[in-house]
C-alpha cells in the first residue's frame, strides 16, 4: 500500500536546536519551518503544527512547490 510509505506527521516540534534564522534566514536550514513559523510555535495549535509539519515534509520529499507557503503579517 502506498499510504506506508508516507512519514507519520505529528505535532512535535521539528527543531534541532541550530537555529539559522538568528542570522537573518527567512528559513531555518535545520527545522526547514521560516521564521514566523518558529516564533508562533508556542501559541499555535496542535493542528497547524501538523499542518507546518506536512509542508516540511513535502519539501524534503522533494515537493519544492510546498517549500514557503505563509504570507507575513
Amino acid at each position: 500500500m502506498l499510504d506506508d510509505a508516507l512519514p507519520v506527521v505529528t505535532a512535535a516540534s521539528p527543531c534541532i536546536g541550530h537555529c539559522t534564522t538568528v542570522l537573518g534566514d527567512e528559513v531555518c536550514r535545520s527545522c526547514l519551518r521560516t521564521f514566523d513559523e518558529i516564533t508562533r510555535w508556542p501559541t499555535i495549535n496542535d493542528d497547524e503544527r501538523v499542518r507546518i509539519n506536512q509542508r516540511v515534509a513535502a519539501l524534503l520529499a522533494g515537493n519544492s512547490n510546498d517549500y514557503i507557503t505563509h504570507t507575513q503579517t
